[in-house]
């Protein structure tokens, strides 16, 4: 474990506790979730090394790596998922009339890419987990790059995009200069990440599912993300609501909570949650942000 003593966006030396909450997905440890008193950014401290990650990964539950259909929330999730593909496909469409390069980043077992790849993308991933990246590669028929200083520096993408993978970097500094030298003219970054802001996340606390602990580092509102792409030059362009992700949170948050899905009540507190956000302050479960680069 490593604790750190500065902000990993500012630099402050000066931290407030916020809650302590439990992975239960893989090693039922609890974790300290604390925040910046300067930037307000909220991360997990202490932490595993990057170096000691990858265990904390490895369980069927985790989704996006295994790719599982068992039990009731995974296969809500396989559904669900079929429907989200088709909202990002459109979202990044209008995006084409420049070019055709799009990078996924953390592209997981490949299935936004493959959506892409048959809306005429040019696509791209990069994935640093070998099974996940081996997946990727055989749904798509592309070679995945496992980091992104692999990546050649020549390449330059229209869309890059990183559907919640961001709040898992380490290197968070390295991956926005990434994002500004390979981002091409005019070129949309599109970031999707879980919102500590949201109704369900102040109604759940400690027990709201996509903290995560300690796979998710980060714990970003909107002002926070916006506030680290701003150092790098990139300025808002767009925020979405990810409407469905309050529903899937519910239930997951509910049985870490109670040990049952509540299917009725998570689909009210989902339901809740996205009318709060919708009626003020755009805080859903999930934002969506597009970014642009003034190059």
């Amino acid at each position: 474990m490593e604790e750190l003593q500065e902000c990993p966006a500012c630099l402050n030396k000066e931290f407030t506790f916020i809650l302590s909450a439990k992975d239960y997905t893989v090693s039922n440890q609890t974790f300290q979730i604390v925040a910046c008193n300067s930037c307000n950014l909220q991360f997990t401290n202490p932490r595993p090394k990057s170096s000691e990650a990858g265990p904390y990964y490895q369980s069927e539950n985790y989704i996006s790596h295994s790719n599982t259909e068992k039990g009731f929330i995974n296969q809500l999730y396989q559904k669900v998922r079929n429907i989200t593909l088709r909202l990002k496909t459109n979202w990044i469409e209008p995006e084409k009339k420049e070019g055709k390069n799009l990078l996924d980043v953390g592209c997981g077992t490949g299935h936004f890419l493959q959506a892409c790849q048959k809306r005429g993308w040019n696509i791209h991933g990069m994935e640093l987990d070998p099974a996940t990246a081996s997946k990727a590669a055989k749904m798509t028929g592309k070679t995945i790059y496992p980091q992104l200083n692999n990546i050649p520096e020549s390449e330059s993408f229209q869309v890059i995009s990183l559907w919640h993978v961001l709040e898992h970097v380490y290197e968070i500094h390295d991956y926005f200069k990434f994002f500004k030298k390979h981002l091409a003219q005019n070129g949309k970054l599109f970031m999707a990440l879980p919102n500590c802001q949201s109704y369900d996340a102040q109604y759940f606390k400690e027990h709201w599912a996509a903290y995560d602990v300690p796979r998710h580092i980060y714990h970003f509102t909107p002002e926070t993300i916006q506030s680290i792409a701003n150092q790098y030059g990139f300025s808002l362009k767009e925020k979405r609501g990810l409407i469905f992700d309050s529903f899937y949170i519910s239930l997951m948050s509910h049985q870490y909570q109670s040990g049952s899905k509540k299917i009725i009540m998570s689909f009210i507190i989902g339901i809740i949650s996205n009318l709060k956000a919708s009626l003020g302050g755009g805080n859903y479960s999930s934002n969506l942000y597009i970014f642009e680069h003034a190059k």
